[in-house]
């Protein structure tokens, strides 16, 4: 978290649809909200979490640095997600972070499908059964005591190609994180971790939700799911037989003339039926190696906006389901930003907001 006088970091969201961008200042009492603004990026922009036209990229981004008076901070925070990226919580004898940070590569290579070459590893011991040996210090040969650490790899290329095109719109980018720890980042800050609670954070976006399943307290379980708000579009485009960008209209609640309603709720709701039977499966399989049942989800993003999608979800994974605001304990100055606008589009700004957060060193 950021520390009195430090120089915040933007927070860069590069979603499938558009660019976020948002900037906080610790202050006594918590966080002042000092921005939050998004645009909209032309249709195939960002495919899976890959660049496709890194033009209309840095465009969008460059327009969105001026609409909001930010050309001025340089520093950023942004994530990567995807195919590209492996999140793995691994068991390893008791050791000192000095001792495994000299062996991660060795383990990393157990468990991720890539070149250990083309990958950077990074690591963060979660749970411990002792307090870690100190620099130096050796546990016990007979020392049965493990730790869980969540290993993360992520592709040198990918981090590359997305640090040039923020270079590109003019900024100095500092650190990469992912979508599931900036999405739990921006929970904690809004509602707080029960460390006697399980849930999922769902960030649903067009083409990928990101699932984070937090138990007491600390992640428990990853993954990016292959469905999105575009899974429910798609529904819509296939029962109505009208275009992509029609259904996404119809989506939203916009009806053309002779559509009934009835009928389109019928679709709306195989969507949701669908990006849910993927969701109940990522939670399936968290409970095949957790003892804990997760009792709740919340969700955030693009895909979330869609009136009645809590409901829908709630009723088709038989859990509640709450969305997120992640703007619910910050400072806000109602002068300078629209309390209506940010309670609508709050579930969008959470991925932004929670790499806001970050600061050097922090894991």
């Amino acid at each position: 978290m950021l520390g009195f006088g430090e120089k915040p970091f933007l927070g860069i969201d590069l979603g499938s649809t558009s660019v976020k961008v948002a900037l906080l200042k610790k202050s006594k009492r918590g966080y002042d909200l000092l921005n939050f603004g998004m645009v909209t990026l032309p249709p195939d922009s960002i495919v899976d979490g890959m660049v496709e036209n890194p033009e209309a990229v840095v465009d969008g981004l460059k327009k969105l640095l001026q609409a909001e008076k930010l050309v001025g901070y340089k520093q950023c925070v942004f994530t990567i997600s995807g195919q590209s990226v492996i999140i793995k919580k691994i068991t390893v004898p008791l050791m000192s972070e000095d001792d495994l940070a000299q062996s991660i590569q060795q383990e990393a290579e157990q468990y991720i499908p890539f070149d250990i070459e083309e990958v950077n590893v990074d690591f963060q011991v979660v749970k411990a059964e002792g307090e870690l040996p100190k620099t130096g210090e050796k546990p016990p040969e007979d020392d049965d005591r493990q730790m869980d650490v969540l290993l993360v790899a992520a592709k040198k290329d990918i981090l590359k190609d997305q640090i040039t095109l923020l270079q590109q719109a003019g900024l100095k980018p500092i650190i990469a994180d992912l979508d599931v720890f900036a999405l739990e980042n921006s929970f904690e800050l809004a509602l707080g971790l029960d460390v006697d609670d399980t849930f999922a954070l769902a960030n649903i976006g067009a083409t990928t939700t990101n699932v984070n399943i937090v138990e007491q307290g600390i992640t428990a379980f990853t993954r990016d799911m292959p469905a999105g708000g575009s899974t429910i579009t798609e529904a819509i485009q296939k029962g109505l037989s009208v275009p992509y960008i029609e259904a996404e209209n119809i989506k939203l609640g916009h009806l053309p003339s002779g559509t009934k309603q009835a009928e389109v709720v019928t679709y709306v709701r195989e969507g949701v039926a669908a990006l849910c039977k993927e969701l109940s499966s990522t939670l399936d399989n968290f409970h095949k190696t957790s003892d804990g049942r997760v009792r709740r989800i919340y969700i955030c993003g693009g895909g979330a906006l869609m009136e009645g999608m809590e409901s829908m979800m709630a009723k088709e994974m038989g859990l509640e389901c709450k969305l997120i605001n992640p703007f619910r304990n910050l400072k806000v100055n109602t002068k300078v930003f629209d309390p209506e606008y940010l309670e609508t589009y709050g579930p969008m700004a959470v991925i932004a907001i929670g790499l806001a957060t970050r600061v050097m060193d922090d894991k």
